[in-house]
């Protein structure tokens, strides 16, 4: 009982067509995995950009209530010499 050649290739066929299956489910699987990190790493960036946009903000408006608080310490210290002088 001899095997025919479409048995022998059938027979090695099979185990081949089984290991290019699971590689290339690997390489889908690596793929995806990769394309998740990229955008989970785009999240970030983005989240960065306006985490940094707001913290100028806040140092801009901070800067400008020094001032504020500057110029109300110096108007506060006149209207005392002027209360003084009176």
């Amino acid at each position: 009982m001899a095997m025919s050649i479409f048995e022998w290739t059938s027979l090695l066929l099979a185990p081949l067509t089984g290991v290019a299956s699971w590689l290339a489910a690997t390489r889908l699987r690596q793929n995806r995995t990769i394309r998740e990190m990229q955008q989970t790493i785009f999240n970030l960036v983005e989240e960065n950009k306006r985490v940094y946009s707001e913290l100028t903000e806040a140092r801009r408006e901070i800067v400008g209530l020094s001032a504020q608080v500057a110029q109300l310490t110096l108007e506060n210290a006149e209207l005392k010499q002027m209360i003084e002088n009176l």
